[in-house]
């Protein structure tokens, strides 16, 4: 950044840190002044002395390496250039490219993306490019003015707004979606207003899901009735008995109850073996 004459890698942890807001972030530099705002987003610039000694005691390893095999960050901490690497291997694969911090203790400021990247490739150039993509999604993930597109699957397009993020956008995939909430598009509800509905839909779905399994209509007013135990003889509200388990079988039947007994299907199943009888005798 001109204005502030910061190198690339420290213009970036500035733009992380406030969420790449660039407003905000002159906001807080005329406010407070440039030496705030960057110890606020962990960057420190010192002008570096030349080392004189040809070896470097590492704190980390405890070992004695050249000057040229040591690497100095912008806080002026120094060790050998296998521990960090080690370092910025581990914190690659921890997910946090965006910030990885000096191993010094408690010191927090931002380690120079070149130099991780250039450690680090000579170690395992797959995670120096794993690492360079995950600085490119940070400028998605922690932008408020960007946001993926939420297709599924995934279509690897991204959205980017100027002003009002209350808006619907349309993705180069032709999906439609609200920008706030990533919903589909909903408009004129309100984000709020769309998720209460779309809850309302999903619980008046395991709704009817669950009465389809656990209950029966009633042959006479077909509202539904759940059995909880005891017989297969039950009662709707409107005053009609059925035979539970054999409703889907006998609708009418089911309406000629007059007593507490099975005879109605038992009587029924012997005419029908008496009949397959008769014509197995043809």
């Amino acid at each position: 950044m001109d204005l502030l004459s910061l190198k690339e890698h420290n213009t970036r942890s500035l733009l992380i840190h406030y969420r790449w807001d660039v407003e905000k972030l002159l906001t807080v530099l005329v406010e407070k002044g440039k030496d705030e705002l960057c110890a606020e987003a962990g960057v420190t610039i010192l002008e570096h002395e030349e080392l004189v000694s040809t070896l470097i005691m590492c704190t980390i390893c405890f070992e004695e390496v050249p000057a040229n095999s040591a690497t100095t960050m912008d806080c002026g901490h120094i060790f050998c250039n296998s521990c960090w690497t080690e370092h910025f291997i581990i914190k690659i694969n921890e997910g946090q490219s965006r910030r990885i911090i000096c191993m010094a203790h408690k010191c927090n400021v931002i380690c120079d993306e070149e130099i991780v990247r250039l450690l680090v490739s000579a170690r395992d150039p797959n995670l120096a490019d794993k690492f360079d993509r995950f600085l490119l999604e940070s400028y998605i993930e922690d932008n408020r003015k960007v946001k993926w597109c939420p297709s599924v699957p995934h279509c690897g397009n991204a959205i980017r707004i100027d002003d009002n993020d209350l808006c619907e956008v349309e993705c180069a995939c032709g999906l439609t979606f609200c920008f706030k909430c990533s919903s589909e598009a909903h408009s004129p509800c309100s984000c709020l207003m769309w998720e209460l509905w779309s809850k309302k839909c999903q619980d008046e779905s395991e709704t009817v899901n669950w009465m389809t399994v656990h209950t029966k209509p009633c042959p006479k007013c077909f509202k539904p009735v759940e059995k909880n135990g005891g017989c297969n003889l039950v009662s709707c509200i409107c005053g009609q008995p059925f035979w539970y388990e054999y409703i889907e079988n006998d609708l009418l039947g089911s309406l000629k109850w007059t007593s507490h007994s099975i005879a109605p299907y038992m009587s029924d199943g012997a005419g029908k073996a008496s009949e397959l009888t008769d014509c197995q005798g043809l």
